[in-house]
């Protein structure tokens, strides 16, 4: 994926008030601590996710990386068990607005490449308690 364009919105950023899948960028949902903990080791990577909050009933913490990659089928079975929901490809996601029950935790960096899909997996895999050591 090729650094994000230095422009002035996060809709300039990618096209329009909205992402869709598999186009040239992905999304994982995660519970909110959960999430908080992911991020936490992204962080400790030096790798920054953009992050959309759902503010509604569920919280959950959506965030955007690059195209997914192919991964194992016991990583799919991991992802299931620590509950990190994943997108089909062409799901439209909502870009965060004024009037949205979403918003920004981390807004995207312009000039920055989102992290690698299987960078998030891995952080979420390492933050699960069930999946064991690694």
């Amino acid at each position: 994926m090729t650094a994000l364009a230095n422009t002035g919105s996060e809709a300039q950023l990618f096209g329009g008030d909205h992402i869709v899948v598999g186009e040239s960028a992905d999304a994982l949902i995660m519970r909110a601590g959960f999430a908080a903990e992911v991020n936490g080791i992204l962080t400790r990577c030096l790798l920054r996710a953009p992050i959309i909050l759902s503010i509604g009933r569920q919280r959950e913490w959506i965030f955007i990386t690059q195209a997914r990659t192919q991964l194992r089928t016991a990583t799919w079975a991991d992802l299931v068990r620590i509950q990190v929901g994943y997108l089909p490809v062409g799901t439209v996601v909502p870009l965060p607005g004024d009037s949205s029950e979403r918003r920004w935790l981390q807004r995207p960096v312009f000039g920055e490449c989102a992290p690698p899909w299987s960078a998030v997996v891995s952080a979420a895999r390492s933050a699960s308690s069930v999946c064991g050591s690694w």
